[in-house]
């Protein structure tokens, strides 16, 4: 029984992450959103959520990531994973209505040491369910001012 503590509590020391900032805020631009604007907050170790919304003339859409996030050896520098959920509203030139999807995300990180400034780029799939189903790739930057 101590072994199995003794070799879980390694395992959970590796997963520990001390995170830069608690909340940051600011613009994520990308395909195939564009231009959002976007917060990031940590809630807990390494777990966070990303939010962001967007639109354009005639449409308007929310995404909402929920990230694992690990620090790389380089100070401020971290990687991430996420996953979430999509949501549109509006019309384009092929449909009008609700949008539905799911997006998958991985991306980087990096948040200066002397500057309330944090950078990210990203990319993954997206699984579109409404109005069809279909499949996509997306990938993004986010320029954010911290909030310690």
């Amino acid at each position: 029984m101590k072994k199995v503590l003794l070799v879980l509590s390694i395992f959970l020391s590796t997963l520990s992450f001390s995170q830069s900032y608690k909340t940051a805020i600011g613009a994520k631009g990308g395909y195939p959103g564009y231009g959002s604007l976007n917060a990031k907050h940590y809630f807990s170790g390494s777990s966070a959520i990303e939010a962001s919304i967007g639109g354009g003339a005639n449409f308007l859409w929310l995404q909402g990531l929920y990230e694992i996030n690990q620090s790389l050896p380089t100070d401020g520098l971290n990687w991430y994973l996420g996953v979430g959920p999509n949501v549109g509203l509006g019309s384009t030139s092929n449909n009008s209505g609700l949008y539905l999807s799911g997006s998958g995300v991985i991306g980087i990180e990096y948040t200066f040491q002397d500057l309330p400034i944090n950078l990210a780029l990203d990319t993954g799939p997206v699984l579109e369910i409404i109005p069809s189903l279909g499949f996509n790739w997306r990938g993004a930057v986010a320029v954010r001012y911290t909030l310690k």
